[in-house]
């Protein structure tokens, strides 16, 4: 554990509870319930008044006696909260003394959660939320903030740069062509989201909209990139898995920086994006070369054998400050991962084009 994992630790909001998320903490889903938190709530000994504090104002009294809540959440994650055969639902039920109905496999609807006490469904609604928290940080991001990287200037410094490597550094151990970004496809990443149903889609596009005006001004009138100079992710240049390039505003100014840490907390505060925006600003780059891409030589594909690094040290100290450019701010894209469109870049579900910008 590093000394910033324990000065700002990961956190958990729900409700008017935070929880800390220790790092290696991996709940499987037959344990899932062995939670690292504490919250005021015994679960053996509720309330049976039912008149504690800190209830949920989602749970309604819906006759005398007996309490319900509803919760939206993503069908998705259903498995996290039910468990293997079952067994995390039933535990839950058993310990918080509620019944809780989920829909089938598949099937979009709230999960329904009915109890004798408010505290009682209280207690079942915050296990469950972070149940299904845990579970979407186990789930593969389905759609990212991206600005494209595809505009000409850019691919036609980058179509050169690719002939230089592979004429001058093919012999480099695990240079090879498949471990290129595809041109059309060349982007920065401001932050990765996991959008399990149509609402969710909804609400991150909103946020993103919502940013619009405040990222205009942050921006300027005529916000302009330079995509220049070359670097590693890990601290060995001789065994490499991404090479990068680095982005900056034209003008040398933080501008662009604070437009894409300002849209990245946006969605942290949403609880949307999958990023810690208050530990750490969003590295602004490109990525060129990624080990992730490699083709197995029998044609099996990209990832269908181990991940092999590369050697990139000759072609740092050659090709350190190769320039790629200087384009007009394209725009800030929802994306959606592993699509494409007819422009050849990934579909795209909103974008946020400000004044001065073109595509």
């Amino acid at each position: 554990m590093s000394m910033t994992d324990v000065l700002k630790p990961q956190v958990l909001r729900l409700g008017n509870f935070c929880y800390r998320i220790n790092p290696g903490d991996k709940l499987s889903d037959n344990d899932s319930l062995k939670l690292n938190y504490t919250e005021e709530t015994n679960f053996t000994e509720l309330d049976p008044a039912g008149s504690g504090a800190d209830v949920d104002s989602r749970v309604k009294e819906i006759s005398p006696g007996r309490f319900a809540a509803y919760l939206d959440i993503p069908s998705a994650l259903f498995r996290f909260i039910i468990g293997k055969k079952g067994d995390t639902k039933r535990k839950l039920e058993y310990e918080t003394r509620c019944t809780i109905v989920i829909p089938a496999r598949g099937v979009e609807g709230a999960i329904v959660i009915k109890g004798k006490t408010a505290r009682s469904v209280t207690s079942a609604i915050t296990r469950i939320e972070v149940l299904a928290d845990s579970g979407r940080q186990k789930t593969d991001f389905t759609h990212f903030v991206s600005v494209p990287m595809t505009h000409p200037i850019v691919q036609r410094h980058y179509q050169k740069f690719q002939e230089q490597v592979l004429t001058q550094f093919s012999k480099c151990h695990g240079v090879d062509e498949s471990i290129f970004q595809n041109p059309d496809k060349l982007h920065l990443t401001v932050a990765t989201l996991t959008l399990l149903n149509d609402p969710e889609v909804t609400q991150a596009t909103e946020v993103i909209l919502s940013c619009a005006d405040e990222l205009s001004q942050k921006l300027g009138s005529d916000p302009r990139l330079r995509i220049q100079n070359l670097d590693y992710m890990n601290d060995d240049p001789t065994a490499i898995d991404v090479l990068y390039a680095k982005v900056r505003s034209a003008d040398n100014s933080n501008s662009f920086q604070v437009a894409v840490d300002l849209l990245g907390s946006r969605l942290a505060e949403a609880g949307i994006s999958r990023q810690d925006f208050q530990r750490d600003r969003v590295k602004l780059h490109v990525t060129l070369m990624n080990t992730l891409f490699r083709k197995d030589t029998g044609g099996g594909g990209r990832n269908s054998k181990p991940r092999e690094t590369f050697d990139a040290q000759s072609m740092l100290k050659v090709m350190g400050t190769f320039d790629f450019g200087e384009i007009p701010f394209p725009g800030f894209h929802l994306s959606k991962r592993y699509s494409t469109s007819c422009t050849g870049y990934y579909e795209t579900v909103v974008d946020i084009i400000t004044s001065g910008s073109s595509s």
